[in-house]
């Protein structure tokens, strides 16, 4: 089994193809599956080898729709921005394609003060660790601007 085909089964999102657009960014998709205000994880990949994970601890909805604005020449000096350029001229890639997955969520009320608080089923940044650690060094997928 592809391993984008096991990630899908596993409840990863697919949001399908973002296309490279010079001076704009990657125009990430279908933005419109996701949760606005949960956070998440994200890979990217072309030709089934994965260039980016990452994540968003607040929203990856945003996370994912500030892509489109990674090619502004306001944005030049940022080094997550010089990194995507970079790899796309290099590559040669018209964009990549998108999944993502949001933890679960479950709303808890604390009796004594009168507060709720989310509880996510699972945390951004330790996925994101052990992904990279598992696609990066362990199966060598190349994370062209990736961590």
């Amino acid at each position: 089994m592809k391993i984008l085909e096991m990630f899908k089964r596993a409840g990863f999102v697919d949001l399908g193809f973002a296309p490279w657009e010079s001076g704009k960014g990657l125009q990430v998709q279908n933005l419109d599956r996701l949760n606005k205000e949960s956070p998440g994880v994200y890979i990217m990949h072309y030709d089934e080898k994965i260039q980016k994970i990452g994540k968003a601890s607040a929203s990856l909805f945003r996370r994912l729709n500030g892509y489109k604005g990674y090619d502004v020449p306001s944005r030049m000096k940022d080094k997550s921005s010089q990194k995507q350029r970079r790899f796309i001229e290099e590559s040669g890639v018209p964009g990549l394609f998108v999944l993502a997955k949001q933890p679960d969520v479950e709303i808890c009320h604390l009796n004594f003060i009168g507060c709720d608080f989310a509880k996510f089923s699972f945390d951004s940044h330790d996925l994101e660790k052990r992904l990279i650690d598992r696609f990066k060094i362990d199966l060598k997928h190349p994370m062209g601007f990736g961590s």
